[in-house]
């Protein structure tokens, strides 16, 4: 049997790619609880244990509300470069090597922000991050389905000038249940036309046709969640054909009511069909989660082995917008920690003693 702090030292030390994060989603309580006393108007958080707690939430609409409460103590263009920095810096901790972030510029433009202040901004917090903590990060542009066509263009627009910069793709967000995704196939032409990667959010509150229009219409190469793809077994033989990758965040799943509970979950039935499943974190200072417990949940949960573990995480690196050359160079990286990983710990390749690696105390 491994010991709990075993396999949390294991989870922890792996190496790990993080493709499905928001940026907003993933501000540290410290850093959040340094904004919120900045501006002095909430006297009842005295601490990041109150900020926790004001950040738990009953239902989807009252996480709404929490977001943009929360979303309402980044008062500056500035702000954004010290939340990049601090979100990587937390991720470097779990040995994080390469981040692809979603962040929305269209949630502070009717704030006087301006989507170029916001970049500028992010790149400077992100290569500052790099300097210190060896942690790369490319940024995804989040369009919100709820806000049209038009503005979506808009977009493509302003951020077009840091396209290969540190920006290095589209993704398509918002309320896929009220918005379908077919009234963008012109943005996402455009977008690729113009050298951005794609990537949409789909089967997560709605069903296979959410999934089918991102890649049929929208020409996307990963798909945000895809959770509810195994209702449609075709759907999961054209997802397994093309290996087109899944974004799995299990905790935001669970979180939001996707599915019931941790064990519930499709990902180990996807993982054993073929599928190309990455691990991931969405927001993790508002699920109260991390990508290195969403790994810990699937070796103690959900009975991955580590042999398993190592092979999502290289599917991280596979999966990701990398140029081919930097691929093979993080997977050989990775693959020399696994061997490092798994000589030094009492963890092997297919559990202990033919175990799940999950089951110790």
């Amino acid at each position: 049997m491994v010991h709990a702090n075993e396999l949390q030292r294991f989870v922890d030390e792996m190496p790990k790619v993080e493709l499905h994060l928001h940026l907003e989603g993933a501000i540290p309580l410290e850093t959040l609880f340094n904004f919120i006393q900045r501006e002095g108007t909430e006297p009842s958080i005295k601490s990041a244990d109150d900020l926790r707690e004001r950040l738990a939430y009953t239902d989807f609409a009252h996480f709404i509300d929490v977001w943009v409460w929360k979303n309402s103590f980044i008062k500056d263009e500035r702000d954004f470069d010290e939340i990049a920095y601090q979100v990587l810096r937390d991720l470097s901790a779990q040995n994080v090597k390469y981040v692809e972030a979603f962040y929305s510029p269209g949630d502070y433009v009717g704030r006087g922000f301006s989507v170029q202040g916001i970049a500028e901004r992010l790149l400077e917090g992100k290569e500052r991050a790099r300097r210190d903590f060896g942690v790369r990060c490319e940024l995804i542009v989040d369009v919100i389905r709820g806000d049209g066509a038009d503005v979506a263009l808009r977009r493509l627009d302003e951020v077009g000038p840091y396209l290969g910069k540190g920006v290095i793709g589209i993704g398509l967000g918002g309320s896929e249940a009220d918005f379908p995704a077919d009234p963008y196939e012109d943005v996402f032409r455009e977008a690729r036309a113009r050298g951005f990667r794609l990537t949409a959010h789909a089967g997560e509150a709605a069903g296979p046709e959410s999934i089918w229009a991102c890649i049929d219409k929208l020409g996307v190469e990963r798909i945000g969640h895809g959770v509810r793809a195994h209702e449609d077994p075709q759907l999961v033989s054209l997802l397994k054909e093309r290996q087109i990758p899944l974004e799995l965040c299990v905790t935001s799943n669970f979180r939001t009511g996707v599915v019931e509970s941790f064990e519930a979950h499709p990902i180990k039935q996807y993982f054993h069909q073929g599928l190309m499943v990455t691990v991931n974190s969405d927001d993790p200072t508002m699920f109260d989660t991390s990508v290195s417990r969403e790994y810990l949940i699937l070796a103690q949960k959900l009975g991955f082995t580590a042999d398993e573990l190592r092979t999502l995480s290289l599917n991280g690196v596979e999966a990701s917008f990398l140029p081919d050359d930097d691929k093979v160079l993080m997977r050989s990286q990775f693959e020399k920690e696994w061997e490092q990983l798994l000589s030094e710990c009492s963890v092997n390749a297919n559990g202990v003693e033919g175990g799940r690696i999950g089951e110790g105390q």
